[in-house]
C-alpha cells in the first residue's frame, strides 16, 4: 500500500480545483487527494492520512473537521491531530516546531511505510517544513535499519503544486523523489534528555516511568558501541566472544514513552508542552536501527573460523556506505598469517597465536592496546588457535576480555 501525507489547514478556504498529474486531470479540493485517485486509477492501493493541527480544532471536532473535508469532495482519508505553535484568537500554543516534527516522525514508526508521497503544498509554512524533516528523518531510520546489508528499500516522494490562487483554475503537480544519507556512525543519543521545561515534577513522573525502558536502552547503547568500534577499527572476534545482541529493547515501548513528554497543559488560554529534543529523539530510534543491522548481521555468524570471519566480514567491510574498506587489507594480512602458523597443529590441538611464531622465546607485549589494533584484535598473548575437522578457530583467552571489552568502548581512552 502507497501512503500519502499532508498537512491541511482550514477546510472552508479550499475551493475544488482541476490538478494535473502525467497528464491526467483530476478535480478535488487538495493535491493529495489528487494523487490518491490517480494511483488507484493506475491500479495501486494508495492510503490518505491527513495531519490536522489542533488550533483547527478550538471550533470544532475533529469530527466536523472531517464532514467539512468531505463537503468540499475529499473522501476516503484519515485524520491525525499533531501540535500547533503560535496564537489563534484568545488561545496561545506554546511550544516548539521540534514537537510538531517529532510527532509526525513517531507516526511514520509506527506505520512504517515502503513507499510514500508528502504533499507539502498547503499548510502553514511550519507544519509542511515538519512535515518534510520528519520524512527525512523517517528515511534515515529506515536506510540505518539496514545498513549493513546494504538494504535500502523505501521510496519516498514531495508533491506539490503552484501557488493555489482565487482566480485560477488549473494546475499541473510535480512529484520528486527525497533523498537522504546515512553515514556508519555512533548515534549521538541520550534516553534521558527526552525534554526540558519548567514542569520539574511532571518531568521527573515521565522519567521515572520509563525507567526500565531507559536502562535496557543504556544496555543496548553500550553494546552497539562495542560493536560499531569493533567494526570501525577491525576487530572482528568481538562479534564471537564479547557480544550477544540479546537486548529486549521494544521499539513500541520508546515510541509511547516519548509521546508522553508531548502530552499538552492547558491553563485558560494556553496550551503548553514541553521542549522536546526532536534530534535527540531521531538519535534514540537511529541508535535502534543501526543495532537491529548490527544484530541481524551477528546473527548470521556461526563459528570463528578463520575462512568464516574472512568471508562474513571481508563482505561486511566491502559494503558501499560504511566507508571502512580498508580494513579488509589488514584483516586479509593478519588471518593470512594465522593460517600459515595454523597448519603447525595437529587436528585437536591448541596453542597460543605468540607461542606459534616465537616459541619459548615468545614474550608478551609491553603496548598490548596497539597492537591489538594493529593486528585486527588478534593479539599474540590472547589469541588462541585451535584445529577442529581441519580448520582454525580463534578464540580470546586469559584474563584478556575484560580488558578488550574496555578498550572498544573506550577505544581513544589512554
Amino acid at each position: 500500500m502507497i501512503s500519502i501525507f499532508q498537512v491541511t489547514g482550514r477546510p472552508e478556504n479550499y475551493e475544488e480545483k482541476e490538478f494535473v498529474l502525467n497528464g491526467e486531470t483530476y478535480r478535488t479540493c487538495l493535491c493529495s487527494d489528487a494523487l490518491r485517485r490517480h494511483l488507484e486509477q493506475e491500479g495501486k492501493r494508495a492510503k490518505l492520512t491527513i495531519f490536522v493541527p489542533e488550533s483547527l480544532l478550538l471550533d470544532r471536532t475533529l469530527d466536523e473537521f472531517r464532514e467539512k473535508l468531505r463537503e468540499k469532495g475529499t473522501h476516503d482519508f484519515e485524520t491525525v491531530i499533531i501540535p500547533s505553535v503560535g496564537k489563534y484568537g484568545h488561545e496561545e500554543f506554546r511550544g516548539s516546531v521540534e514537537a510538531i516534527t517529532t510527532a509526525i516522525f513517531l507516526h511514520f514508526l509506527k506505520n512504517k511505510p515502503e513507499e510514500f508521497y508528502i504533499d507539502i503544498s498547503t499548510g502553514f509554512n511550519v507544519y509542511p517544513l515538519s512535515l518534510l524533516e520528519a520524512a527525512k528523518r523517517y528515511l534515515t531510520y529506515r536506510k540505518l535499519e539496514g545498513l549493513l546489508q546494504g538494504r535500502d528499500n523505501v521510496r519516498a516522494y514531495t508533491l506539490f503544486s503552484p501557488p493555489v490562487m482565487k482566480h485560477v483554475d488549473r494546475y499541473h503537480a510535480e512529484i520528486q523523489p527525497i533523498g537522504v544519507k546515512a553515514f556508519f556512525s555512533l548515534p549521538n543519543a541520550s534516553i534521558d534528555k527526552i525534554a526540558s521545561g519548567k514542569r520539574k515534577e511532571r518531568l521527573a513522573e515521565l522519567n521515572k516511568s520509563g525507567a526500565e525502558i531507559k536502562k535496557r536502552f543504556r544496555k543496548m547503547f553500550e553494546e552497539l558501541k562495542m560493536a560499531y568500534n569493533a567494526i570501525r577499527l577491525n576487530a572482528p572476534l568481538a562479534f564471537y566472544e564479547l557480544l550477544e545482541f540479546n537486548v529486549p529493547v521494544k521499539e513500541d515501548e520508546v515510541i509511547e514513552f516519548v509521546e508522553g513528554f508531548l502530552e499538552p497543559f492547558k491553563e485558560g488560554d494556553v496550551v503548553e508542552r514541553f521542549n522536546v529534543d526532536g534530534v535527540n529523539v531521531a538519535n534514540v530510534f537511529y541508535t535502534i536501527a543501526l543495532y537491529r543491522s548490527v544484530k541481524e548481521f551477528a546473527d548470521s555468524l556461526s563459528e570463528p573460523d578463520v575462512d568464516e570471519i574472512w568471508e562474513k566480514f571481508s563482505s561486511l567491510y566491502r559494503v558501499k556506505n560504511l566507508g571502512i574498506g580498508v580494513n579488509e587489507y589488514f584483516l586479509q594480512r593478519d588471518l593470512e598469517d594465522i593460517k600459515t602458523r595454523g597448519k603447525e597443529l595437529r587436528e585437536g590441538e591448541e596453542e597460543i597465536l605468540g607461542r606459534l611464531i616465537h616459541g619459548d622465546n615468545f614474550k608478551e607485549s609491553t603496548v598490548r592496546k596497539r597492537n591489538f589494533f594493529a593486528h585486527s584484535g588478534f593479539l599474540k598473548e590472547w589469541t588462541l588457535l585451535r584445529k577442529a575437522d581441519g580448520r582454525i578457530l580463534l578464540y580470546w583467552v586469559g584474563e584478556g576480555k575484560k580488558e578488550i571489552m574496555n578498550w572498544l568502548i573506550e577505544p581513544e581512552k589512554n
